[in-house]
């Protein structure tokens, strides 16, 4: 991908497309982005769009109602494309607000958004998952075989195999909890920043050709992939909440993946009457072929040794290894982030790429310092602190 080997922020901000197919371009990377997790991004596009074609209608020799109903609805369907007349004369006509007529050229966007971003975060489960159990949990032997070395023990099948107790429950969440504190950062642009254009070229790769080459214009026109965009605290909130959400579903892969490796363990080597010698007692769940059992004692154990498993493989981290295992969990997050930082760019050049007079500028705020989120934490328990102090309620 050439177009990112030159620095695109050195360039001076020009657009070789038309006013129509940049509209068209940053129409359809907002709603990859959207799709992708960026859902707050959604109402940011809209009001963008009722400005920016409100001045381009003005602006008449820049281009008609035809051409931005074409640019909005060319990726409907074509038994679709018979509404794009009514839709110019909405826009065209002075009695209706140019809102109403852009809104219903956003339906379709929408229901398909309300359609793609479960399944998107489906599939982005499922490959995620793949993802940390291939380049993650693989990678540390030693830390199964002694979960292996655990299991087989009595004393483990009489503490942990007790069923699914609040003892049980409670020593789940602190194992998890406990490794979620040691993976994540106070400062989550530590772990999802993209500091050079090779990186974010990495990261693109994933992307669909068509879909790429559309990204390629926009950052070849002068909006730069890198560094990550910083919105203000709503959408950095967003990011914060997905940071967390990725990195707890990280462990719990793990954990259930330990925990499945010992069920089957367990069921093909202990029987019904060794769990019982075990355990002390025996609850079976399911009965298999040739005698093998599956036991609310077996699953208690593996799942309490999966999140202790879990819970180790974080802890015991080294720095390099830690930063291995983030890069597997947020590669598609951070690849989602770039792609938001290419909208946000080319959304701001919209005046100077295409010389409609519209203001809709994303970028105009001060960057948010590093790990201003701490900052916040540490302020508000001081002013409690303070004000404890002080016999205040």
């Amino acid at each position: 991908m050439s177009s990112v080997a030159v620095s695109a922020q050195d360039r001076p901000p020009e657009n070789p497309q038309s006013t129509e197919q940049y509209l068209s371009d940053l129409n359809k990377t907002a709603f990859y982005a959207i799709t992708r997790g960026m859902v707050p991004l959604l109402v940011t596009h809209t009001i963008f769009l009722v400005k920016f074609v409100d001045a381009w209608l003005d602006n008449q020799q820049h281009g008609g109602a035809a051409e931005a109903a074409e640019a909005l609805m060319g990726g409907w369907p074509r038994w679709t494309r018979w509404t794009q007349r009514p839709i110019a004369a909405g826009l065209r006509s002075d009695k209706i607000p140019n809102s109403f007529p852009l809104v219903v050229t956003l339906l379709p966007y929408v229901a398909r958004l309300l359609l793609l971003v479960p399944l998107e975060i489906g599939w982005s489960v499922l490959k995620s998952s793949w993802d940390v159990l291939r380049k993650g949990v693989r990678g540390v032997p030693p830390l199964i075989t002694a979960v292996v070395v655990v299991f087989v023990t009595s004393d483990a099948w009489r503490i942990l195999g007790t069923g699914f107790t609040l003892r049980f429950k409670v020593l789940v969440a602190v194992f998890l909890l406990s490794g979620l504190l040691f993976l994540v950062r106070w400062t989550c642009w530590d772990d999802v920043e993209v500091k050079d254009e090779k990186a974010a070229e990495k990261l693109l790769e994933g992307i669909g050709p068509k879909k790429l080459d559309r990204f390629n214009k926009l950052i070849a026109a002068g909006a730069g992939p890198v560094p990550i965009v910083r919105p203000l605290i709503p959408g950095t909130i967003w990011i914060y909440v997905g940071y967390w959400l990725l990195c707890a579903f990280a462990l719990a892969v793990t954990a259930v993946f330990v925990a499945a490796t010992l069920i089957v363990i367990g069921v093909i080597l202990v029987s019904k009457d060794e769990t019982k010698s075990l355990a002390s007692s025996v609850h079976v769940y399911q009965t298999l072929p040739h005698g093998a059992v599956i036991t609310r004692e077996l699953l208690s154990l593996s799942f309490s040794l999966g999140a202790f498993a879990a819970f180790f493989l974080v802890a015991a981290q080294k720095p390099s290894d830690r930063k291995k295992f983030m890069r597997n969990v947020l590669r598609r997050y951070r690849r989602d982030l770039v792609v938001y930082s290419i909208y946000c760019r080319a959304h701001d050049a919209a005046c100077d790429w295409t010389d409609v007079p519209v203001r809709a500028r994303l970028l105009d705020h001060e960057p948010r310092p590093k790990g201003w989120l701490g900052g916040i934490l540490r302020l508000a328990s001081r002013h409690l602190r303070a004000k404890v102090r002080r016999g205040q309620p």
